[in-house]
């Protein structure tokens, strides 16, 4: 009966320390790299805000498959104001008028600490896919800190030469070349 009763105690703490390790929600931020010029030089920015939803908070992989993220182009700070309102009036705004990114995250392959997770980007009502891959790690303060890194072709898009154009236009530090490829970062931490 001890033996028994050792044995699904034990499961019950391997349990909860596997299903402790979920994505703090209010700790999720996303930033982004694109790139100008013929050299292609990086332009960092990131959302100030987003909306993150999860179906299920009961372990880290459940929270994955299915999330959903809304990101409005109006929450950009690309850290000088003249850039940020290109960002937002020449490139989103031609790109499908200043709407919201909204991403779901469809799969999720999990290894130990690492793993790769496959999203789903909509834009006026069409879609592409990107991969980002992920790790766990120790941080500051003995928290699990999440990142996560892809990069994205806008190509699919069917404004996006239209958007990369005006964008280009409007900046003149992009000597008429607008990439259309973006990286993505996601960082937050797991409680």
């Amino acid at each position: 009966m001890n033996k028994l009763l050792a044995t699904t105690f034990g499961s019950l703490l391997l349990s909860s320390a596997l299903f402790a390790n979920t994505l703090d929600k209010d700790s999720i931020k996303i930033s982004f790299e694109g790139y100008k010029a013929p050299q292609m030089v990086g332009v960092k920015g990131k959302f100030t805000t987003s909306k993150v939803e999860f179906k299920d908070n009961s372990s880290f992989a459940k929270q994955i498959v299915g999330a959903s993220i809304t990101l409005s182009p109006n929450d950009i700070d690309m850290s000088n104001p003249v850039i940020t309102n290109n960002i937002i009036n020449a490139f989103f705004n031609t790109l499908n008028n200043k709407g919201d990114v909204k991403v779901e995250l469809v799969s999720l392959i999990e290894g130990k600490d690492v793993g790769t997770i496959t999203a789903k980007v909509t834009i006026n009502n069409q879609s592409t896919t990107m991969p980002l891959v992920y790790k766990i790690q120790n941080g500051d303060m003995g928290k699990k800190e999440f990142t996560a890194e892809g990069r994205i072709d806008l190509a699919p898009f069917s404004n996006t030469t239209k958007a990369l154009k005006a964008l280009s236009d409007a900046a003149p530090g992009h000597l008429k070349i607008s990439w259309n490829v973006v990286d993505i970062f996601v960082t937050g931490t797991l409680k």
